[in-house]
């Protein structure tokens, strides 16, 4: 008779087998692709363009499920602890992976994700009410001698476009504001355009319907040069402020011990749909500059991004 460490040996290799075996015929089922933010936003509409061209070069669906809250950390956590088989993937901007995770407790880490590819980034902008008082950025830093109580609204605490005014109010002077996070980009944007906040931090992707319907002005770029889509918009760089670089980078992860072979297919297909015609048209359309990235280019720029914004948050005052 075989002994029991012989039986757990022989378990262990067929396992192994099966798992092999079922990643060299990676995909036979549907794939999920984990979105962190509300239906309509910017990470939506990317992530659902994507998933529609990669699909096309698979005999799956790519099915889309929206799991708002928390800054992304919700989507996050369930994605971090899905089955590493390839089925759970997750398309995620840089807020649950670089900011959010230094300022709250999360469950989850980088280091629970493998890097799949990187598509696209959108620079933190500051947008007003086209009937606003403010008509410049100058005029929202004339706030820093005023008592009104500024409303800025954003994506989330801990998301970027928080940190990018964590980094703008202070360094411009300005004291009296209130927060107003929101569900996702798409919310805040509403909010704005509703009356309901002063001043709206995102990506000027997910501002475009409203920009061109004339419901929205940006005031400012936080990003070393102009945005090649609003050459008129400066940067905060322009106006005195060196240190006010961020952007949403939009990427897919998978859970860490996802078998190479499957990180492959991933890496394949999802690059294929960034460079395809329907990508290309939707982010000239969303004035988003695509930036593909490989598997490995991405893990490690989302590496350099958390340290990035770890330095920047350690800052802050408590």
């Amino acid at each position: 008779m075989f002994s029991k460490k012989m039986m757990l040996l022989i378990l262990g290799i067929l396992l192994t087998l099966t798992m092999f075996s079922n990643a060299s015929q990676y995909p036979n089922k549907p794939i999920t692709m984990i979105i962190p933010y509300s239906p309509g936003g910017g990470t939506d509409l990317n992530g659902r363009v994507l998933a529609t061209e990669a699909e096309k070069h698979i005999d799956q669906p790519i099915v889309v499920k929206n799991r708002p809250g928390a800054t992304g950390t919700i989507a996050s956590t369930e994605a971090a602890k899905a089955k590493p088989d390839g089925y759970t993937i997750l398309f995620t901007p840089t807020d649950p992976m670089c900011t959010v995770v230094h300022m709250v407790d999360v469950e989850y880490s980088i280091e629970d994700f493998r890097g799949v590819m990187g598509a696209s980034f959108d620079p933190s902008v500051i947008a007003v009410h086209t009937e606003s008082p403010y008509e410049t950025i100058e005029d929202v830093i004339a706030l820093k001698d005023s008592d009104k109580v500024v409303n800025r609204g954003h994506s989330g605490i801990g998301g970027i476009h928080h940190i990018m005014f964590e980094m703008f109010f202070p360094a411009a002077g300005i004291t009296n504001y209130r927060d107003v996070p929101f569900e996702g980009g798409m919310n805040a944007i509403t909010a704005l355009r509703g009356g309901h906040v002063d001043i709206v931090g995102g990506t000027a992707g997910a501002m475009v319907p409203s920009i061109e319907a004339g419901e929205l002005r940006l005031l400012a770029v936080a990003a070393a040069e102009r945005s090649p889509f609003y050459p008129d918009v400066p940067t905060l760089k322009e106006k005195g402020f060196d240190d006010i670089d961020v952007a949403a980078n939009f990427f897919l992860l998978a859970p860490k011990d996802t078998p190479d072979e499957v990180i492959e297919v991933l890496e394949e297909i999802f690059i294929k749909a960034a460079k395809s015609e329907a990508f290309t048209k939707f982010a000239e359309n969303n004035n988003q500059q695509i930036y593909i990235r490989d598997a490995e280019a991405i893990y490690e720029k989302v590496k350099s991004d958390y340290q990035k914004f770890g330095e920047v948050i350690s800052g802050f005052d408590k």
